[in-house]
C-alpha cells in the first residue's frame, strides 16, 4: 500500500496549524510589501545615507535586543492572546505611516521612529509566540514535519517578496501596502483567536520577572544542544547579514548583468529551500546522529565562502542551490531541539534569546559587509563572515561524534553502541 503524505495529513487533521500557516502567510507577504514600502519612505524623510541608515538600524536594532525580555512576557501569558493582541495591535501602527509624509523634519523621523519601533516589539512578541505554540497545536512526533513545512513557507513568502515586491511598490501607491497589510494584521488576530490548543502550557510558579529570565538563562548554561543551537545563531548571523549585500554587489561589479541577476539569485535559493523543505516535511527527516548536523553547518559556511569567489552568474547560480541545499537542514533542526530540550513554560525566554542574538549579529553582518568592502575588497566578504559558521561546524561535528539526540527535555544525548 502507498504510503501516506505525511504533509498532507498533517494539514488535513491539524486546524489550528493549517490556520497558523494561513496567517503567516497572508501576513508574510503584505509585510513584504510594507519593508520594501518603509524603505522607500525613509528615502523620501531623510536628506542622506547617513541619515537614512542611522534612523532604520535605530528603531529597528532597539526591539530586537528587546528580543529575550519579550521572551520572559511570553511565558508568563497566555501564548494565543499574546499573538491575537500583538496582531490587533499591529494594524493601526501600519496605517500610521500613510500620516508620516504630512510631517518634516524631526517631526517625521520621530513619527517613523515610533511607529516602526511599536511594530518592531510586536513583530518581535509574535516571532517568538508563532514559533512557542507549535507544540501546544502539534504532537511531538510531528514537529519536524512542522518545522520543516514553516521553513518552506518562509522561504517561498521570501521568494515571491524579493521577486514582486519592489515591482509592486514601483507600480502602486504606498498607502495602498499600509492598508492591505492592516488588513491582514486583523484577519490574523481574528482567525488565531479560533485555535482551540490541544497541549497549553504550564505556567510559571516563580512570579518574579526578572527571577524568570535568570531562569531562562540557566537553561542555556545547563543544556549543551541549546548552547550550540545560539552559537550558530551568532555565526549564522553573520553569514546571512552580509546576504543581501553581497548579492547585490556581486551581480553589478562582478557578474555585470543588470539587476534582474539579483531576482535569478534569490529564485534559486529560494526554490530550492521550498522544495527541500516540502521533502525534509513529507519524510520526516531527522538525523539522530547529531553530529551529521555539523557537515550542514561546515558546507552551508564553505558554500558561502566560496559564492564570494564565483565569476559569472551561473556559478553563482550553482553556489545559491548547494548553499540552500545544505542549509536547509539547519532550521527544522534547531527549532526542534528548542522546542523538545526546554520545558514549555521556558520556551519563550529561548526563542526569544535566540531571536536576539541572530538579528542582532544580521545587523552586526551587514555593518562588517561594508567595513570589509572597503578595506580588503569584495571578494573578502563571504570567506571571513563564514570562517566563524565553519569553525564553529567543525567543534560541533567532533564534539557530538558518536551521540545521538533524544526526545526529551532532559541533559538528551547517548552513546551509541
Amino acid at each position: 500500500m502507498k504510503k501516506n503524505n505525511d504533509v498532507i495529513r498533517v494539514l488535513k487533521h491539524s486546524p489550528d496549524y493549517r490556520k497558523l500557516l494561513a496567517t503567516t502567510t497572508v501576513t508574510g507577504l503584505t509585510t513584504w510589501g510594507s519593508f520594501i514600502s518603509m524603505l522607500v519612505l525613509l528615502g523620501k524623510i531623510t536628506d542622506n545615507g547617513l541619515q537614512l541608515g542611522t534612523l532604520w538600524a535605530i528603531s529597528g536594532l532597539v526591539p530586537i535586543a528587546m528580543s529575550f525580555l519579550l521572551g520572559g512576557l511570553i511565558d508568563r501569558m497566555d501564548t494565543k492572546k499574546i499573538i491575537v493582541v500583538s496582531e490587533l495591535l499591529k494594524s493601526p501602527l501600519y496605517a500610521l505611516f500613510i500620516l508620516v509624509p504630512v510631517f518634516d523634519g524631526w517631526a517625521a523621523w520621530i513619527f517613523f521612529f515610533v511607529i516602526r519601533f511599536f511594530i518592531g516589539v510586536l513583530s518581535s512578541l509574535t516571532a517568538v509566540a508563532r514559533q512557542t505554540i507549535i507544540p501546544e497545536i502539534m504532537k511531538e512526533e510531528d514537529l519536524i514535519i512542522a518545522n520543516s513545512l514553516n521553513f518552506s513557507l518562509t522561504s517561498l513568502i521570501r521568494l515571491i517578496g524579493a521577486a514582486s515586491g519592489g515591482v509592486l511598490v514601483t507600480l502602486l501607491n504606498l498607502n495602498v501596502f499600509w492598508i492591505l497589510t492592516s488588513l491582514s494584521f486583523i484577519y490574523a488576530g481574528i482567525t488565531m483567536w479560533t485555535l482551540n490548543l490541544q497541549n497549553s502550557k504550564i505556567k510559571p510558579q516563580e512570579r518574579n520577572f526578572l527571577g524568570e529570565l535568570k531562569i531562562g538563562l540557566s537553561v542555556v548554561k545547563k543544556q549543551i544542544y541549546i548552547r550550540y543551537v545560539l552559537l550558530f545563531a551568532l555565526t549564522g548571523g553573520l553569514v546571512i547579514g552580509s546576504f543581501n549585500l553581497m548579492i547585490q554587489q556581486m551581480v553589478n561589479h562582478i557578474y555585470h548583468v543588470p539587476p534582474i541577476g539579483i531576482s535569478m539569485l534569490y529564485v534559486a535559493e529560494g526554490l530550492t529551500s521550498v522544495i527541500l523543505g516540502l521533502w525534509i516535511a513529507n519524510n520526516k527527516i531527522f538525523f539522530k546522529n547529531i553530529h551529521r548536523y555539523g557537515y550542514s553547518y561546515i558546507l552551508m559556511g564553505v558554500s558561502w565562502a566560496v559564492f564570494g569567489l564565483s565569476n559569472n552568474l551561473f556559478e553563482g547560480i550553482v553556489i545559491m542551490v548547494f548553499y540552500a541545499l545544505v542549509g536547509g537542514f539547519v532550521v527544522p533542526f534547531e527549532r526542534h531541539v528548542m522546542q523538545t530540550h526546554v520545558e514549555s513554560n521556558l520556551r519563550g525566554r529561548v526563542f526569544g534569546l535566540w531571536n536576539t542574538c541572530s538579528m542582532v549579529s544580521m545587523q552586526f553582518g551587514a555593518f562588517l559587509t561594508g567595513v570589509i568592502i572597503q578595506y580588503l575588497g569584495l571578494r573578502s566578504v563571504t570567506p571571513l563572515a563564514a570562517l566563524l559558521e565553519i569553525v564553529l561546524g567543525v567543534v560541533f561535528f567532533f564534539r557530538f561524534r558518536g551521540k545521538k539526540l533524544t526526545f526529551t527535555n532532559q541533559e538528551s544525548f547517548s552513546s551509541s553502541s
